[in-house]
């Protein structure tokens, strides 16, 4: 399953959102910033990168950015939702990261989202200051009380991973990729295909024929296509076109496109969120 890239959009300046939902379900998705997840009534099913939870009311998670999730809430079930920028505490959240997501019940989660919902209602003096603060503290108190490892990740790694991948895709090699990781190309491969939901040969794919589809439309003939996209031949271009499309080159729609939810540079605005769901 493909994890959706979604582009968090604060307002005024802000480094902290906060909303609270009723009937929240959402799809396999990511985001930079991290997440605070708190069950206010009724009870969810959670997935927050390998792992699974059956919350109840109370539970609190801790999703860092970049991590793949979703939330599965039961009828007219709430859930309080804080998406911050990990800027606020990068000494913490980069280096760092918990060996489990749920949140011991001694941590203030529910007093801290109070205050910040009232600074964001109220917008007083100095408020993005207060909110970011009291945001800070609650993250160094989840990291006091809960067990972590150091981070194997670089700041942002996959950003930079996918970004590459997108402005390179006509001549970069999975060689390439795996000594731009640092990583084996075994613990490379794992580590990309959790995170795409995807080999590496696979999105390659998808984004030479994402880029193919936009050469098509500026009527570039599919020879040139062919090999401004990476292709070997015009066999094989075809043979990937018509895979991932189910059309070939000269038969697409006009209105066809590919999301693939990984195109990071100048990626629009996405809500992983069912229209169901609602932000109270």
């Amino acid at each position: 399953m493909l994890g959706i890239y979604e582009k968090r959009q604060f307002s005024d300046g802000e480094k902290v959102w906060l909303g609270r939902y009723k009937n929240l379900t959402n799809v396999l998705h990511w985001h930079f910033e991290s997440e605070i997840i708190r069950i206010v009534k009724g009870s969810a099913k959670i997935k927050i990168g390998n792992s699974v939870f059956e919350a109840k009311k109370g539970d609190c998670f801790f999703c860092r950015g970049e991590e793949l999730h979703y939330i599965i809430s039961t009828k007219d079930a709430e859930v309080d939702i804080a998406i911050f920028d990990e800027k606020l505490c990068p000494d913490v959240t980069e280096k760092y990261r918990l060996i489990s997501p749920k949140l011991p019940s001694d941590i203030a989660v529910k007093e801290c989202f109070a205050d910040i919902k009232k600074e964001l209602s109220q917008k007083g003096r100095f408020y993005r200051e207060v909110i970011n603060n009291k945001m800070e503290n609650l993250i160094i108190d989840v990291f006091r009380k809960c067990e972590f490892n150091k981070n194997e990740r670089k700041t942002s790694f996959q950003k930079s991973l996918i970004t590459k991948i997108n402005n390179e895709y006509s001549f970069i090699t999975f060689e390439d990729a795996v000594s731009y990781s640092g990583y084996s190309a075994s613990h490379f491969s794992k580590m990309f295909k959790a995170f795409t939901g995807m080999t590496f040969s696979e999105y390659l794919n998808v984004i030479r024929i994402e880029n193919a589809i936009i050469m098509l439309r500026d009527n570039i003939t599919v020879t040139s296509i062919s090999q401004k996209c990476g292709f070997s031949t015009i066999r094989n271009f075809n043979r990937v076109f018509k895979k991932i499309t189910g059309y070939s080159p000269l038969s697409l729609p006009s209105d066809f496109t590919i999301d693939t939810g990984l195109r990071i540079s100048g990626a629009e605005f996405f809500d992983p969120t069912d229209e169901a769901s609602i932000l109270m």
